[in-house]
């Protein structure tokens, strides 16, 4: 097969590979297989510009740097080129990699949406300008793919959202009919009493019902409390994401709850991750508070660590309290729902939880038998 007609059955190859598929991974995954064999690559990866900071979208191998180490300066210089460029790698590049490069060349593609496919190739010799001339049409038709899927996902989880939001509309309305209305009905009621008993001169009776409104009070204000927390997690749903250290930031958050010194903390070193850092404390906050209040029946012990997913981490937090019987597994992620009569509680902590691990793109799981504690996991992209 002569030279010319084997470069047109590659590049004709390269285009039969670019996906079909509206799934981010799987379009990256069927293409960059292809790429990667037929030119004898050793690594690729996407990387993307997102308010002003590098996202890593896909590397094959699996990336083991951060996405930090991607510098924003030098994406740029590549975007600014508009072109496809053939470059040694060097210290400097081998530094901002998330995969390991060495020796040979990275070769940059510059694609729709503010990204560019970097490829590894080992080979002593760079890539000839004619040949990086054939591939750019190709690859930029692979970013207009991957930019269609990244809007179809980008619409999933828009749709997600409202209907999640109209679901909590009605849980809304739930608690103004009914949970709201109770403890106002108790007060009123008590108020009644009262004022018979001091109608009838017997203010000791009427000194009894105090605790009961007291009590009442409390209730309303935890609920009302809990309405507007989690109101507002709707509002500041797209906060800017930031590196966040998690083990620093369980520091800070154990320093503002009262742990018994009964009870044990044990945290793994662990990951650092892209998110919006107060909505993290909170979520770290609601599942240890969760755990402690557990322990307050059994249990002295609580762990938190991760295990590494290759594309995602998978956090838990996991405690050797009385545990959660499977009936009532889904019930605890419940907008205002509780296992207990606890009227302290408002019954949406692990609410909350649930909401900030979907906004940042992860999946909330429980594993629970009863007497036997409880393990919450959540994953993060990396």
């Amino acid at each position: 097969m002569s030279g010319t007609v084997q470069t047109i059955f590659s590049l004709y190859e390269l285009s039969m590979a670019i996906g079909k598929s509206l799934n981010y991974r799987a379009n990256c995954d069927h293409f960059m297989k292809v790429f990667l064999s037929r030119k004898m690559l050793k690594a690729g990866w996407i990387v993307q510009i997102q308010n002003k900071n590098v996202r890593l979208r896909y590397a094959i191998p699996a990336p083991y740097k951060p996405k930090e180490e991607v510098t924003i300066k030098y994406i740029r210089e590549f975007l600014d080129q508009d072109k496809p460029l053939c470059v040694p790698v060097d210290e400097q590049i081998s530094n901002v990699c998330p995969v390991p490069v060495s020796g040979g060349y990275v070769v940059a593609f510059p694609m729709a949406n503010q990204s560019v496919l970097f490829v590894h190739s080992p080979k002593k010799e760079p890539w000839a300008d004619a040949e990086l001339r054939q591939l750019d049409p190709v690859i930029r038709k692979f970013g207009m793919s991957l930019l269609a899927s990244s809007d179809f996902e980008e619409q999933k989880r828009l749709l997600k959202r409202l209907e999640r939001n109209n679901k909590d509309l009605n849980d809304y309305a739930h608690v103004v009919s009914h949970d709201l209305k109770s403890p106002l009905r108790n007060i009123y009621s008590l108020v009644q009493w009262i004022q018979e008993d001091l109608d009838g001169d017997q203010p000791e009776s009427a000194v009894v019902h105090m605790p009961h409104i007291y009590s009442s009070l409390e209730k309303m204000d935890g609920l009302i409390a809990g309405i507007l927390r989690y109101s507002n997690l709707r509002e500041t749903s797209q906060e800017k994401e930031v590196r966040v250290n998690l083990n620093e930031l369980i520091d800070e958050v154990l320093t503002l709850i009262q742990v018994p010194e009964s009870i044990q903390i044990e945290v793994a070193a662990l990951p650092e991750v892209r998110a919006d850092r107060l909505r993290m404390s909170q979520l770290f906050q609601n599942l240890i508070d969760n755990a402690l209040s557990a322990m307050k029946v059994q249990g002295d012990r609580i762990q938190i660590g991760f295990e590494d997913l290759g594309n995602s981490y998978e956090f838990f937090v996991k405690d050797n309290g009385p545990g959660i019987a499977k009936a009532h597994q889904q019930k605890v992620f419940q907008v205002f729902q509780k296992l207990d009569a606890d009227s302290t509680k408002s019954g949406i902590g692990l609410a909350i939880v649930s909401r900030i691990v979907e906004d940042h793109g992860g999946q909330l799981r429980l594993e629970s038998e009863a007497g036997q504690g409880a393990t919450f996991y959540f994953t993060h992209p990396k």
